[in-house]
């Protein structure tokens, strides 16, 4: 389907400036005929189709938008601006000129909620059309700043609002109203008791007399201090109910941004503490963005799942091998690549100590369900008592001795308080650790120092890209679903970039680094002994 009927040159400017950045062009109009897209947008777009004027063509707004992300003119004014001036953007609208606001309206109302079909039908047509092998994927994260005002930010009021309680309470008590101690007064709770004391003592909440001379009876004076708790109380559980339960901050322009350490500030450049920010993942195999999400955590450890489940939902299927950083390697993320059968090649969250040997693997588990320490003693699993509680659900505890004749006792009661006694106990999760194992084997072996290579080579190098090359270091949108929409259209601005650069090889590796056919499986720097 021709879905466009410019196709000739512009005399007025020199052709061969123009002549390899067209030849591009078409090229991307291919990639999208191919998706199928067209159907998607022009379904979208008729739903919403305003009585009036004749509107403009979805298809052509779609390729320009995407095509301004691609080359670093991502904003409303920018893009109307292109569409004025620019011969690439002219073409690509037919020479119609739309302004900000109705590309404004057709993000909202087409790409927003189409947008993950919309990416994964184009990301499917770019592996097919390259013959792309996404037998490995590479998962990673980066901070982005959000659009709010970085000094106007509130915290979870966990302590005040406990505090608020008791003081509620003692006021409550002074009234013969009681309430359970255990349980947080809420504010319906203390709306309706309030009421039911005003009605019981005979007056008119709205008639309390206010103001300096004016006296008022004790039933009064405790119903106005319950209602001033009252205010607070409605307050704190508006903060609350914002936040949720996995944030501990907002802020007040833009209530789904969350305070997060930053590397870099967008105004002065240098590092701080807090900051509004997303967090954003990526899936990425042989160069191009296969998925992305936009997260309120502060760390990586519980967007590992949510994001696979989305990608099998578009995809439907899981990554066959699955390379991430530490971040990762917590044991419910282990479980889930062992339950969907994802090759585990995420390093767990000790992977750096024993790396290095500062924090070196001093508990070896065998296929037969043993756990041996570096001196070579077997542990032996015993039962719970009062000194020693379980902590960890599914955990188990072990006993290790001989540790006087052992050759690194020294190093491994190095951060004990006891250090002489002859034997040690350890909690551990023999489930977790043979996932540990696992991991650590695949890891090591040749495949596994590959794919790590090619991990920080490709998606961090994709983040790279992103902020640097592509100039996007903060969000200009507000609200989850609408950064969403952005940052689907800065991932698809990528892989268009991306395309382009593929466009005349022959054959795209899915590797950018091969580990050597000699190369040895790697191994981990012993601790020296006593």
């Amino acid at each position: 389907m021709n879905h466009f009927t410019t196709h000739k040159s512009f005399i007025l400017v020199p052709l061969q400036v123009y002549d390899e950045e067209f030849k591009k062009i078409n090229f991307f109009l291919q990639i999208l005929d191919k998706s199928g897209i067209d159907k998607i947008i022009y379904t979208s777009y008729s739903k919403n189709k305003k009585r009036g004027r004749s509107s403009y063509n979805p298809y052509h707004m779609f390729s320009t938008i995407a095509y301004c992300f691609a080359i670093r003119m991502g904003t409303l004014r920018q893009i109307e601006e292109m569409c004025n001036y620019d011969l690439r953007t002219m073409y690509l609208m037919d020479n119609e000129r739309p302004s900000y606001k109705t590309f404004f309206e057709f993000i909202n109302e087409v790409i927003l909620p189409n947008q993950y079909v919309i990416f994964t039908k184009i990301c499917n047509t770019i592996i097919e059309t390259f013959q792309l092998n996404i037998t490995n994927q590479y998962l990673d994260g980066t901070k982005i700043e959000a659009n709010a005002n970085k000094y106007n930010f509130v915290w979870k009021p966990i302590k005040f609002h406990k505090n608020l309680d008791d003081k509620i309470k003692e006021q409550l008590k002074l009234m013969n109203i009681d309430f359970n101690p255990n349980e947080l007064i809420k504010s319906n709770q203390l709306f309706e008791a309030i009421n039911l004391y005003a009605k019981d003592s005979g007056f008119n909440p709205e008639l309390i007399p206010s103001g300096k001379g004016k006296r008022i009876s004790k039933e009064q004076r405790n119903y106005k201090q319950c209602y001033k708790y009252l205010i607070k109380l409605i307050e704190s559980e508006e903060k609350e109910t914002i936040c949720g339960h996995n944030r501990n901050s907002y802020y007040k322009t833009d209530h789904d941004a969350t305070g997060m350490a930053l590397k870099t500030d967008y105004y002065s450049g240098h590092g701080s503490n807090l900051h509004a920010a997303y967090n954003l993942q990526i899936l990425v195999s042989s160069g191009v963005i296969l998925f992305y999400g936009i997260f309120q955590d502060r760390t990586d450890y519980y967007t590992l799942k949510p994001l696979l489940d989305n990608y099998y939902k578009f995809y439907q299927s899981f990554p066959t091998n699955l390379c991430a950083d530490s971040g990762y390697g917590i044991y419910e993320n282990y479980k889930y690549l062992q339950e969907n059968n994802i090759g585990n090649y995420v390093k767990f969250l000790s992977w750096n100590g024993e790396s290095s040997a500062k924090n070196p693997q001093l508990f070896y588990y065998s296929d037969d369900g043993n756990f041996t320490c570096l001196g070579g003693n077997i542990a032996t699993a015993i039962k719970y008592d009062t000194k020693h509680h379980q902590r960890k659900k599914g955990a188990t505890l072990y006993k290790f001795s001989g540790c006087n004749i052992c050759d690194y006792s020294k190093k491994c009661k190095e951060k004990l308080k006891d250090k002489t006694s002859n034997f040690r106990l350890v909690e551990l999760i023999p489930e977790y650790e043979a996932m540990k194992q696992n991991a650590r084997d695949n890891l090591l072996s040749r495949k596994g120092i590959e794919i790590r290579v090619n991990r920080s080579i490709q998606v961090e190098g994709t983040f790279g890209q992103i902020k640097q090359n592509m100039g996007y270091v903060r969000i200009r949108r507000r609200g989850i679903e609408k950064v969403g929409c952005e940052i689907m259209l800065v991932c698809l601005g990528r892989n268009i970039r991306k395309i382009f650069s593929m466009r005349n090889q022959d054959c795209v590796s899915d590797t950018y680094w091969k580990a050597p056919l000699n190369m040895p499986e790697e191994t981990f720097i012993k601790p020296k002994k006593n």
